[in-house]
């Protein structure tokens, strides 16, 4: 049986479980759009700091090869 939770439109208890459910599949579709937007900041995140690392490496072997020619 499914309980209405009090000041929560949409949301309901399982009296069996006591697990709380959204009926809105609305909100649920906006909650996955949101958590795959944020996979993907994520995973862009990650890669800046890749390249940067990457450049870093770079510019510490050009100052080594300009300091050992000197």
């Amino acid at each position: 049986m499914k309980i209405p939770v009090e000041g929560q439109p949409g949301l309901y208890r399982d009296s069996e479980t006591g697990a709380i459910i959204n009926s809105s599949s609305g909100e649920f579709s906006s909650y996955e759009q949101a958590k795959k937007i944020k996979l993907k900041e994520k995973e862009e995140i990650q890669n800046i700091k890749n390249e940067l690392s990457e450049l870093k490496g770079m510019m510490k072997e050009l100052v080594n090869k300009l300091t050992t020619q000197s």
